[in-house]
């Protein structure tokens, strides 16, 4: 699970970088873009890439959210970072939001099984929309997710030893000379 989310947070990483650069392009200096219609296409593309970037974790990721807040418990208090509780307080709610989302798009093709090809674009391009929020606070806040796990992981593992071992102490090796 947690690859799954590393990977959802690099391609929605790429599909914001992607986003930036197209919104640069074509928009003017005061934000408003040259052509509306295409703007609002390109930007259903960004939310609909994002989505589906989401889609592998989204499932399964009330489970990583509990294990999560289970780790916190595993990690030695001074390296908790503060925020991470709030972190994941706000992705759970953001969890809710998406969940919702969804359930409102399934409810739609459930009430419409023979909706054209246009509508069900639609349909999804909504729930994009709708979620969109959501899916940004994962993309900023699921780096808390991965930040528990890798100091739970280095709980687990305790303190590194190190490779070669320290040098003799000066006093040990007094009075003694190298042959060479």
């Amino acid at each position: 699970m947690i690859s799954r989310l590393a990977a959802f947070l690099r391609a929605a990483d790429a599909a914001l970088d992607a986003w930036d650069l197209y919104s640069d392009e074509h928009t003017d200096l005061d934000g408003w873009p040259y052509d509306p219609d295409a703007y609002d296409d390109r930007k259903a593309e960004r939310d609909q890439a994002v989505w589906a970037a989401l889609d592998p974790v989204r499932e399964e990721a009330d489970v990583l959210l509990e294990a999560a807040e289970a780790d916190l418990d595993r990690i030695a208090i001074p390296s908790v970072q503060t925020r991470w509780m709030w972190q994941l307080a706000q992705l759970r709610g953001a969890l809710n939001w998406i969940e919702a989302a969804h359930e409102g798009y399934q409810e739609f093709r459930t009430a419409q099984p023979q909706a054209n090809k246009d509508a069900l674009q639609a349909a999804a391009d909504f729930r994009n929309a709708e979620a969109w929020h959501a899916l940004d606070t994962w993309m900023v806040h699921g780096r808390a997710v991965l930040e528990i796990h890798t100091a739970t992981v280095r709980a687990a593992v305790g303190p590194r030893i190190a490779a070669t071992p320290p040098p003799p102490d000066p006093s040990a090796t007094a009075g003694h000379t190298t042959r060479r």
